[in-house]
C-alpha cells in the first residue's frame, strides 16, 4: 500500500462524514394540541473542517472550508423528518451524498477520479418536559465507502476503503417563540461512549422565520467533535474532526 493512495481518500472522506454529521436540527413544530404534528426540512451546509484523518498506517491533516465541499460534491439529499404527540416525539435525519474529485499519484506519472459514497442516519426519540425542553435518546448510523482509480501510460492502480459504526445519543433540545413570525430552537447531543466512536459531541442552533402556517425558511449554525477509530494495522479506520459552519433550509409543517 502506498502513500500516494491514501491521502486524496482521507481528506475526501473526512470531508463528507463531517458534512454529513453535521446534519442533524431541531426547531418547532407547528403543534396541533389534538394529534400527532408532522414537519420536513430540506436543508444545506458549509462546514469548516480541522482535524485528522486516517486509512492504514497513514494519517492526513484536514483544514477544508466549505468552496472545498462544493467543489466536490457530485450528488446530495439532506431531509429532516420531525413527529411529535402531546410529549413524545421522533425525528429521523438522512444524509445521502456523493463526492467525485481529481486524484494523481506517483508524482503526476498517475491521474485518475477519488469517489466516496456515504449514508448517515441519526434518529431520537424526544420526551417533552414542557413548553421549552425535551430529552433526547436515539443513535448515530454512518456507512462511508470509498474508492479510488488512477491510470497511467504504463499502469493502473485501484484502492477501496470503508467503514460504518453505530452511536448511542443522548441530549436536550430547546425551543422557543420569537414572536408571531420567528423562533429560536437548539440542541445538544453528546454519544459514543466508546460503542462506536470515544466520543461525538452535536451542537446546534437556529432561528426560523414563518411564511405562513406551513412553510419557514431556517437559519442556524452547527458544531461537531467526533472522534472515531477502529481497527489495526491496514485495516485502521480514524476520524479524529471538528467541523463548524451555518445552514439554511425550508421548512414545512404538515
Amino acid at each position: 500500500m502506498k502513500p500516494y493512495k491514501l491521502l486524496p481518500i482521507t481528506k475526501i472522506t473526512a470531508l463528507f462524514a463531517a458534512l454529513a454529521l453535521l446534519g442533524g436540527t431541531t426547531s418547532v413544530v407547528a403543534s396541533d394540541k389534538n394529534g400527532w404534528s408532522n414537519q420536513a426540512l430540506i436543508y444545506i451546509l458549509a462546514p469548516t473542517l480541522d482535524g485528522t484523518s486516517g486509512i492504514g498506517p497513514f494519517d492526513t491533516e484536514v483544514d477544508m472550508d466549505a468552496a472545498d465541499v462544493f467543489d466536490a460534491l457530485d450528488g446530495a439529499f439532506l431531509g429532516v423528518y420531525r413527529g411529535e404527540g402531546e410529549r413524545f416525539g421522533i425525528q429521523l435525519d438522512i444524509v445521502s451524498m456523493d463526492l467525485k474529485m481529481d486524484g494523481e499519484g506517483d508524482r503526476g506519472a498517475l491521474a485518475g477520479e477519488v469517489k466516496v459514497e456515504q449514508t448517515t442516519v441519526i434518529t431520537t426519540a424526544s420526551w417533552r418536559l414542557n413548553k421549552e425542553f425535551r430529552l433526547l435518546g436515539g443513535a448515530l448510523f454512518n456507512d462511508l465507502s470509498t474508492g479510488i482509480s488512477l491510470t497511467g501510460p504504463s499502469a493502473t492502480r485501484q484502492q477501496s476503503a470503508g467503514d460504518d459504526w453505530v452511536d448511542p445519543i443522548v441530549g436536550v433540545a430547546y425551543e422557543t417563540p420569537l414572536g408571531a413570525q420567528w423562533d429560536f430552537s437548539g440542541s445538544a447531543l453528546v454519544g459514543g461512549f466508546g460503542v462506536g466512536s470515544e466520543s461525538v459531541v452535536v451542537l446546534s442552533g437556529s432561528f426560523a422565520y414563518r411564511f405562513n402556517h406551513w412553510s419557514s425558511l431556517t437559519l442556524g449554525y452547527r458544531y461537531l467533535d467526533f472522534d472515531y477509530e477502529d481497527g489495526e494495522g491496514a485495516d485502521r479506520f480514524k476520524f479524529n474532526m471538528k467541523q463548524y459552519g451555518p445552514a439554511v433550509g425550508v421548512r414545512f409543517d404538515f
